[in-house]
């Protein structure tokens, strides 16, 4: 990565967001089925500037919260045509991929019709394919 700094210690780069003034990140609310929810980092990132120790995890985190932004204490992903993608848990996304699955897709669509679903519906998050082809 050659544009990479040598030791961020900061998103302030990042993000040119202002921070929202009361943002209370409640580490009961954001885990899920024994997992740690995946937003923790970015919303860390984008509150207060945190980013981890290890400088390329850092840089890679910097980097990609370039592409998301807070909007009334919600994560939104910006994707390449602009639009905003609300950032929800992988336990809500995959119990979204399984309503579309038996639901509005009744037909039982393939892996990326039912990724292409979620995201015209407005929702990301980052094993979207990984968990379409689990259910499918």
């Amino acid at each position: 990565m050659g544009n990479a700094p040598a030791n961020p210690t900061s998103c302030s780069e990042a993000s040119t967001i202002p921070k929202p003034e009361a943002m209370d990140i409640e580490q009961e609310e954001l885990e899920r089925d024994d997992q740690l929810d995946w937003r923790i980092p970015y919303l860390q990132c984008l509150v207060d500037g945190t980013l981890p120790s290890d400088p390329t995890e850092a840089w890679r985190l910097a980097h990609h919260t370039k592409t998301f932004v807070l909007i009334d204490g919600e994560m939104y992903k910006r994707n390449p045509s602009g639009i905003l993608l609300r950032c929800i848990t992988v336990h809500e996304g995959r119990g979204l991929l399984r309503k579309i699955h038996l639901g509005a897709c009744e037909h039982h669509a393939a892996p990326q019709t039912l990724v292409e679903n979620a995201f015209r519906q407005g929702f990301y998050w980052p094993t979207t394919v990984a968990n379409a082809i689990e259910i499918v």
